[in-house]
């Protein structure tokens, strides 16, 4: 019983936190063609005429639609404000999660996680600079489904950050605040990513010499982070579960093998009787299979009723907690299938056959006289003379039942394995919003659109391209001052010709000095060669360093954006501002890191304690039970119930001890370089693998816990073994 229910609940956790991540997905961009979301939009000082409309749309045969927008304020929140009639039906459309439109002067409606971070209500009424409103409901917004004021921003926010629909006659007459000519288009023709980012640029140069430099911004969709940064997150966030349900089936699958191989030798007798009139070791095989098949078969079946109702539901809140996603759809996911019913299947049939058709071809009298394992001769040897009855209690207890402790050696090591991963998560991820906020090399990190000349003090320049190398984008960065002439890269030693590589880098894909790797560029396909003169120590990123000289040649036909560092804020107008980097931008981006995943992990330290108590209760339980016939001897001779338990119980709490003192060194290793083989293979970016000393102090904490309630349920069970039992022939 306490089996299937840790798998009904481990299956349904699983199997709705995978369905309820495929169907977020699959709604994603179904909405993104059913709410003909853009392929990007520019912003303007001065509204197009009629004619320029016109002839923006035929020269790059796109569809063109106006989307301008007021942003209003309130209480330093600011209020990003389109007319409905603008986007229903047409562009970039929008779905009310909540209540309705807007349908006068004094009503507004406002994005759904803006209102969820600042507790409003449908009804309440809002204040801005134009005056009171009412608010008559949620909404997502198909171009809106992470709440990014400034493209540039390193995250989002949904605390004073929000986008809201208003009629066409209250933003024409109701709102004060300044128009922004905002225009969204969208390609007439099925182009490749490749093409539209080349016809990107085309539009944003016309658009710049048309208008004389009158051009604001200028994003394509598949660069803006309101439409990308969400769905990223989502498509790459099943990594850690996957891993998780990895380790709890092997541990669920080894108390399986456990439990069917003392059933065996429980039941010894009974098998050979049967043998013995005729019934076969597949006839045995069969019955003997039924039971675990069905437990996984009932766990998994029930684990997803749960996953596809209610599981799914707390998922999926975590997403909609920090996103604006639309009314998410319900997909069967095969995925999920695969995952919570196949391969526990799979697993529990592969173990128990092999253990089975192994036992299950003893001879039959080797079962008729209870003779299920190979027996060697006991050596007797004297115990010391000095050594305590109970002590010697506890030894001859302990070598009478070694295989069951070895048992319960692996058992932990399991156990323990699935502990450290819970425990560690947290730590690590603040560990690495460490490093996040240590990478910063100055106070103000520029990344332009395009060239725009700064003469200031302690300004340096850069330039920055992007590479792909392995699974991952990293950052080359070209400078012209390092060492002792730079102000911000004093630990950077250049060689012209040579690179200087980022720590984690260096890490992941075990990069030294000397060492050569190529790296492609994203849209040309071009190759290069890079070649290691030294190892940096700034984590939180792939980053390349570069001398200005070799930069420009090596990258002479690649897009390269333009930067600075400063100390101070550079005075640059925001059209040409691609990214600025602060404080401020890196510790809103690891708070937003730990909102979204620390929920998850809480889960993962609830499941671990507990399969860690499953395990130890088990095996505890077997050691009693084979003991049965002992125990109830030990009562005829005088001992009291504590004294037995003392003798049994106790050994196994030594047991745990000595376990625990060598399975967590091992789950540490093996831990360590499972992390390293899935950070390598299915994860972009690199968290070095850290535990925190104190979690090695927890885990043992936590195993004497447990320990001592499973000693309070066996003091119970032993209390209940009948005298009569002693009596039984074996």
């Amino acid at each position: 019983m306490v089996i299937i229910v840790f798998f009904i609940a481990i299956c349904g956790l699983i199997s709705g936190y995978i369905v309820g991540n495929d169907s977020m997905i699959k709604t994603f961009y179904k909405t993104q063609e059913d709410f003909n979301v853009e392929d990007g939009h520019f912003e303007l000082n001065n509204e197009l005429s009629s004619s320029s409309f016109s002839n923006i749309e035929k020269s790059f045969d796109v569809k063109m639609y106006n989307l301008a927008f007021k942003e209003e304020s309130h209480d330093n929140h600011v209020i990003r404000t389109y007319a409905i009639e603008d986007r229903q039906d047409k562009v970039n459309q929008f779905e009310v999660m909540e209540g309705r439109l807007p349908q006068n002067g004094s009503e507004i409606a406002l994005d759904r996680a803006y209102c969820n971070s600042n507790k409003i209500n449908v009804g309440d009424s809002y204040v801005t600079n134009s005056g009171t409103f009412v608010v008559t409901g949620f909404i997502a917004l198909a171009d809106y489904s992470a709440l990014f004021q400034d493209n540039a921003d390193a995250t989002m926010n949904t605390t004073a950050f929000c986008v809201a629909l208003v009629t066409k006659d209250t933003f024409e007459n109701v709102l004060t605040s300044k128009v922004h000519y905002n225009y969204a288009y969208k390609f007439n023709s099925e182009l490749d990513d490749n093409q539209k980012e080349k016809q990107a640029e085309k539009m944003m140069t016309y658009l710049y010499i048309y208008t004389n430099k009158g051009i604001v911004s200028f994003l394509p969709a598949s660069d803006n982070q309101a439409i990308t940064f969400a769905i990223d997150d989502v498509e790459h966030d099943l990594t850690f579960l996957e891993m998780f349900f990895y380790i709890i089936v092997a541990g669920l699958a080894f108390v399986f093998a456990l439990t069917t191989k003392t059933k065996i030798e429980q039941e010894a007798k009974t098998i050979g009787t049967l043998k013995a009139m005729g019934y076969t070791r597949i006839n045995l095989l069969g019955h003997y299979l039924i039971l675990p098949m069905a437990v996984t078969l009932v766990g998994a079946a029930i684990g997803n009723i749960f996953g596809y109702t209610v599981f799914k539901d707390f998922s999926t809140s975590l997403y909609y907690r920090s996103y604006s996603f639309p009314t998410y759809t319900t997909y069967f996911s095969v995925k999920a299938f695969l995952l919570t019913t196949l391969v526990p299947i799979a697993v529990v049939l592969f173990i128990n056959f092999a253990i089975l058709f192994g036992k299950l071809g003893i001879s039959t009298k080797a079962f008729l006289q209870g003779k299920v394992k190979k027996r060697r001769k006991p050596t007797a040897f004297e115990l010391p003379k000095k050594m305590s009855l109970m002590n010697k209690i506890h030894f001859r207890v302990i070598t009478t039942n070694k295989s069951t402790y070895a048992s319960m050696l692996v058992g932990l090591l399991f156990a323990n394995l699935l502990l450290i991963f819970g425990l560690c998560l947290n730590p690590m991820l603040d560990m690495f919003k460490e490093e996040i906020m240590q990478s910063q090399v100055a106070p103000y990190e520029y990344v332009l659109k395009s060239k725009y000349d700064v003469e200031e003090e302690n300004v340096e320049a850069i330039k920055i391209t992007m590479l792909e190398y392995g699974i991952d984008t990293i950052q080359v960065i070209g400078v012209d001052k390092w060492g002792d002439e730079s102000q911000y890269l004093k630990d950077i030693n250049l060689v012209k010709g040579e690179c200087v590589i980022s720590k984690d880098l260096q890490e992941k894909y075990k990069l030294k000095k000397d060492s050569t790797f190529e790296a492609k560029a994203p849209y040309s396909g071009e190759v290069y060669t890079l070649k290691v003169s030294s190892l940096n120590d700034q984590a939180g990123a792939f980053y390349v360093y570069l001398d200005m000289d070799t930069f420009n040649d090596m990258f002479k036909n690649e897009q390269v954006l333009p930067g600075y560092l400063s100390e101070h804020e550079l005075d640059i107008p925001d059209e040409k501002i691609y990214m600025v980097v602060t404080k401020e931008t890196l510790q809103a981006s690891s708070e937003q890191m730990s909102l979204s995943m620390g929920d998850v992990f809480v889960l993962f330290d609830a499941f671990a304690i507990l399969l860690f108590a499953v395990i130890i209760y088990l095996l505890a339980r077997i050691v009693v039970e084979k003991n049965a016939q002992s125990i109830a001897m030990m009562k005829i001779l005088g001992f009291n119930n504590f004294e037995i338990n003392r003798a049994y119980n106790l050994s196994t709490g030594i047991v745990v001890v000595l376990s625990e003192l060598i399975t967590i060194p091992l789950s540490y290793v093996l831990l360590k370089v499972l992390w390293v083989a899935v950070m390598k293979v299915r994860m972009k970016g690199w968290i070095t693998f850290y535990i925190e000393p104190w979690i090695y102090f927890a885990m043992f904490g936590i195993a004497i816990a447990v320990f001592a309630v499973v000693f309070l349920i066996e003091y119970i069970k032993t209390k209940k073994i009948p005298l009569s039992l002693a009596l039984k022939r074996e």
